[in-house]
């Protein structure tokens, strides 16, 4: 699904505005949780260094109209930027579109150049993002941005904004921020004077010291490691490249999810990018807990965000719709390799956490179903073995049985997680052996278990023996009680070469392993046997770690001739492959 349709928009014009044209029109998105903060958001508005002349202020306004008594924008702001700002009275300096205006026709394209008493724009972007050679690795939650909050209602009105906007840039600011004073003038000036079509602007406490915001660049090659996970639309937009390629936000999607497949679609179709880091453009501008948010650092967690809203009737589809949307966007721009990866990788690590986490659970047997099915195929288009490999070991194992089509096996997954706040990856040895299989044969037989269910169904070879030998045979069967799988592994005893060799299992999956623990209390076995006339005595015990030892020791005689030679020495051969039934 494309973020953007040409439908409302006009084309650019042959002759664009004049000089007349504010500057920057600053879109405010209004949700009910910031209504009581819209006052003091315009009034940073209204002290901004840059001259009122060259700001329009819209006032996009998707949450329900003000009651009498509501908050209401103050004086001061009405002095500052001149008009009526109560809602539905369009004013010279803020408008304010409730959401059920109707869209208006969309002024003529402006100028990409300032009026002729600043300075030209920079010349266009040159050469093109060079892929990145570094591995993917999604960041952790104390570098990521500000919340990016999952709601449905805002984004016909700022389409509205979109057409109904004049100035040469747009910037989107929600009611509950606020500006620093010197925001809007240095954003514009970075644009005018280097050529960027979007411009990042730092947040004030956003972990702003590391990531895409360590310092201040004028051009950002795409593959930047953090630019995927600045999505959201708190940016600066050169106007004339969205109205040419008529950006506009998706109407059937949730906001959050709308407003990244926008702001894709905007850096893809960029000359270029600039990252500010050396001023807070951007507060927080209501203090304590605000409605619908938590406290603390969990409120500028937007995955706490998206895990409330996936809650709710139809949360979990409208998020796999707009995640669907938004790599969609990514396909269109990128082809294979480290670029579209990067973006991906973001997508999966946020939104794919919460589209197979606890919400899946919890969910109605029928949308359970229909997300797993998205999800797969979002799966199947865009996780590749790099994207993978970048993700949280416990998310590669779900992402696993999302890719085996094993619907019930990322069920039981997730269940395991809720009793034990851990992802099932985890194997017990159980117990080793002598069995006998013959006169004077026998068979080392290794009994494990793992609560990863259909265990089998996941990949070729996913138990794997360590150590020497790796002949044997591995039997991979649903755990009795239903839950887990048990593994058996047979290795004839004459594999094993006199001496010590220590052996192991390894649980392999897609980017994720881990080695099988022994059990406490397994006690050592022991068995005798022929190697054609000799007898020897087999051992088998817990080598004090995470595996076995297995020490073939020769009996009689010719025992007391060989005293001097340890039995106890490492063998480092093998026999040949293990074999699975």
């Amino acid at each position: 699904m494309s973020s953007s349709s040409n439908a409302g928009i006009p084309a650019v014009p042959e002759d664009p505005d004049g000089t007349d044209a504010p500057d920057v029109t600053v879109v405010v998105a209004v949700r009910e949780a910031d209504r009581r903060g819209i006052g003091r958001c315009l009034e940073s508005l209204a002290g901004q260094t840059i001259d009122a002349t060259r700001i329009e202020v819209l006032v996009a306004d998707g949450a329900p109209r003000p009651t009498e008594g509501g908050p209401r924008p103050s004086p001061t702001c009405v002095r500052r930027l001149p008009g009526d700002v109560e809602p539905g009275s369009p004013a010279d300096g803020v408008h304010w579109l409730p959401a059920a205006e109707p869209p208006q026709d969309a002024p003529p394209a402006p100028s990409s150049s300032r009026p002729s008493s600043s300075r030209p724009s920079a010349s266009p972007y040159g050469g093109g993002p060079t892929p990145s050679s570094g591995r993917l690795r999604a960041p952790s939650d104390a570098t990521r941005s500000r919340a990016e909050p999952l709601s449905v209602e805002r984004t016909g009105t700022l389409n509205q904004a979109l057409a109904r906007a004049r100035g040469r840039y747009l910037f989107f600011l929600d009611a509950g921020e606020l500006l620093g004073r010197e925001a809007l003038s240095r954003l514009v000036d970075a644009a005018d004077d280097h050529g960027a079509d979007v411009v990042c602007a730092r947040v004030a406490g956003s972990g702003s010291g590391s990531g895409v915001f360590a310092r201040t660049r004028h051009r950002v090659p795409l593959d930047e490691p953090g630019l995927p996970w600045e999505l959201s639309t708190a940016k600066l937009f050169r106007r004339e490249p969205l109205l040419r390629h008529g950006l506009r936000f998706a109407e059937d999607v949730p906001a959050g999810l709308a407003e990244q497949a926008f702001t894709l679609e905007a850096l893809f179709r960029s000359r270029g990018v600039a990252v500010l880091a050396d001023y807070d453009f951007r507060f927080a501008g209501v203090p304590g807990p605000r409605p619908g948010r938590r406290p603390g650092p969990e409120g500028s967690n937007s995955q706490v965000a998206l895990t409330a809203a996936a809650g709710e009737p139809g949360g979990l589809e409208d998020l796999l719709r707009g995640t669907a949307a938004a790599m969609a966007v990514t396909a269109r721009f990128t082809g294979p390799g480290p670029l579209g990866d990067g973006f991906h990788l973001r997508h999966f690590a946020h939104e794919g956490e919460v589209l197979t986490g606890p919400a899946l659970l919890k969910a109605p047997e029928p949308v359970r179903r229909r997300v797993f099915a998205g999800v797969r195929r979002l799966v199947a288009d865009h996780l590749g073995d790099a994207v993978l490999a970048g993700l949280r070991p416990g998310l590669r194992l779900r992402l696993s049985y999302v890719r085996a089509g094993d619907e019930a096996g990322l069920l039981s997954v997730l269940r395991y997680e809720a009793a034990h706040g851990v992802p099932p990856l985890r194997t017990d040895l159980v117990s080793a052996d002598w069995r006998r299989t013959g006169t004077a044969r026998h068979t080392l037989v290794v009994t494990a278990r793992t609560p990863l269910p259909h265990l089998g169904a996941l990949g070729v070879r996913p138990v794997r023996l360590t150590g020497s030998p790796e002949a044997g045979r591995i039997l991979l069967r649903a755990a009795s009680d239903g839950a887990g799988t048990e593994i058996e592994v047979r290795i004839p005893a004459e594999a094993f070469p006199p001496g010590l060799t220590r052996i192991g299992l390894s649980t392999v999956l897609p980017g994720t392993g881990h080695m099988a623990a022994v059990a406490p209390g397994t006690a050592a076995r022991q068995a005798h046997g022929l190697r054609g006339l000799r007898p020897y005595r087999l051992d088998v015990c817990p080598d004090g770690a995470d595996g076995l030892v297995v020490t073939v020791v020769p009996v009689g005689p010719r025992r007391a001739g060989r005293s001097q030679e340890s039995p106890f020495r490492l063998v480092g051969r093998s026999p040949g492959p293990a074999r699975y039934s």
